[in-house]
């Protein structure tokens, strides 16, 4: 059965710098009894020592918009627990583009310069605009600054696991030792080890323990190419790991599995930094995942190919996942600008989802974002969850070829967004136990949505989507038809300025930007992951 779904009041925000015209997608009458709070993350990796300015970010969603305020913080111990020393504080009132991060986001700048070298924090509170709802504050962010250089840096030792040798070396160019392992112990903590060309390195056992205070680097040497610098699996028995610009793989004997790196149940943390994972005998044959006994990872750049899954991360960020047989963005709490092409589960018996967020019972699967990210080519199900919380899903697009499967939800979906997604070949389903309180699908293309086996949407604004199979198109403000991709056999699902998609959308403080970084229309944005690409949208 489809049926429309009833429109909840549109409230002309109170504060906007962007654009006066913006509007929430909130009800207010009841805020004070069911206020939400702000949907927001760190997009910053911790523990990072900073010689020069560097620009701290938070992504935050909410229906009636929001702004962040920061607080920066010293003294500060190693682990972030801020004292009572406030060094100064500022409010940002509309995401901007950050060109560290390659994404449009809350952020300030942080100049180490104005702090003593040494340990300090980050505290970010996201603020709702509209009245009665609920503030979000971020656990403190601990960076440690280091403009004077107290804090180092020191010489980097080197390895060579084809001519090095632990006994005699003494870790300079000239006479490299053999192991990680044993370059780890020469470097210290927060030193660098450069690795030399070689197929044959070793995650397994690295020692060090969980005390460490700073990132310690193993990278290429300069001069070295990724591709050219191979480390195996293993249960590396250390924290605060930062893997840069390195090629790290496993190789089972048998398809079963396994893991390319492993932590120590959820109390070590690793940094896989413009770096390549992937197996040995390729997705089908080997498969596996880059995580395992619940390493807490950060990625930031990079590939994962030949694998079963995609790195289930923190923070997941301007990555590529290419070539896997499962899940691609399952287990990645925050994914940002990540790029997923090839989901294909061949003679294996996996049920891929680009994205799964599932939990059985009456728990809740919370606070997940996925923002500006993409599937292409990909033989699974696209948004697949149950029992969601405080989530949401801005700028995303996915693609499969034409078949069996759908996008769908279950379940208690409790204050969740889908903010300018396109889904042009798979059918959404809400479905069987569905119900939901403050969900919103705005600003959408999709083939079809429609209810299923009893699904029930009357806790959902659904509204300004564009459907282009479907003769009784959900919610309100929809329309309908041919959407004029500019391409889709060459999947560019941008749409022509003739489109009925294009700025007819209803304008969202929190969402300035597409998938692609280009601003939107502040009045009439086009609906879908795409701005309009013949006549910018300003």
């Amino acid at each position: 059965m489809i049926r429309p779904v009833a429109s909840l009041t549109l409230l002309t925000l109170i504060a906007c710098v962007v654009c006066q015209d913006a509007v929430s997608i909130g009800e207010s009458a009841d805020a004070a009894v069911s206020g939400t709070p702000v949907i927001a993350v760190w997009d910053a990796v911790p523990y990072q020592m900073i010689d020069k300015p560097f620009q701290v970010g938070v992504v935050a969603f909410h229906e009636t918009g929001c702004r962040v305020d920061f607080t920066v913080l010293q003294p500060a111990d190693a682990a972030g627990t801020s004292h009572d020393s406030v060094k100064w504080g500022e409010s940002v009132a509309q995401a901007t583009f950050n060109k560290r991060t390659g994404a449009w986001e809350y952020y300030i700048t942080v100049d180490p310069g104005k702090l003593d070298d040494g340990p300090f924090a980050v505290q970010a509170e996201a603020v709702p605009l509209g009245e009665g709802h609920l503030s979000t504050r971020l656990k403190e962010l601990p960076l440690y600054a280091n403009s004077g250089g107290t804090l180092g840096p020191r010489a980097p030792v080197w390895a060579d696991c084809t001519v090095g040798d632990d006994e005699s070396g003494d870790g300079t160019e000239a006479k490299p030792l053999e192991t990680i392992r044993q370059a780890l112990k020469v470097a210290g903590d927060g030193g660098t080890v450069y690795l030399k060309a070689g197929k044959d390195y070793s995650a397994q056992s690295l020692g060090g323990g969980k005390r460490h205070a700073y990132w310690t680097t193993i990278a290429a040497a300069p001069g070295v190419e990724r591709d050219d610098v191979e480390i195996g699996s293993g249960r590396t028995g250390t924290d605060k790991l930062r893997f840069h610009r390195v090629t790290l793989y496993s190789d089972p004997p048998t398809r079963a599995y396994n893991t390319i790196l492993s932590g120590e149940n959820g109390s070590t943390i690793v940094w896989l930094d413009d770096c390549k994972m992937y197996n040995r005998k390729g997705r089908w044959e080997g498969g596996g995942v880059v995580f395992g006994n619940r390493y807490v990872g950060y990625v930031t750049g990079g590939i994962t190919t030949e694998m079963d899954n995609g790195p289930a991360g923190v923070l997941v960020r301007n990555h590529k996942i290419s070539r896997i047989t499962s899940d691609a963005l399952t287990g990645a709490r925050t994914a940002i600008n990540v790029e997923v092409r090839g989901i294909d589960r061949g003679p294996t018996s996996a049920h891929p989802d680009w994205h799964q967020s599932y939990t059985g019972g009456g728990d809740k699967y919370k606070t997940c974002i996925l923002y500006n990210c993409s599937g292409f080519d990909c033989l699974s199900q696209g948004f697949f969850g149950h029992n969601l919380k405080d989530s949401a899903f801005v700028n995303c697009i996915f693609h499969r070829p034409p078949g069996v499967g759908y996008s769908q939800y279950s379940g208690h979906m409790d204050h969740v967004f889908w903010l300018h997604c396109t889904v042009p070949m798979q059918t959404w389903l809400w479905r069987g136990t569905l119900h939901g309180d403050n969900c919103f699908v705005v600003n959408g293309i999709f083939i079809k949505m429609q209810e299923s086996q009893g699904g029930n949407t009357d806790g959902f604004t659904i509204s300004h989507n564009h459907f282009i199979d479907q003769r009784e198109p959900m919610g309100t403000e929809a329309t309908t038809g041919d959407p004029q991709f500019v391409d889709p056999g060459q999947l560019d699902y941008h749409v022509q300025p003739s489109s009925p998609a294009a700025r007819s959308g209803l304008p969202l403080q929190c969402v300035p930007a597409d998938i692609d970084g280009h601003p939107r229309d502040p009045r009439h944005p086009t609906r879908g992951c795409y701005a309009c690409p013949e006549s910018p949208e300003k």
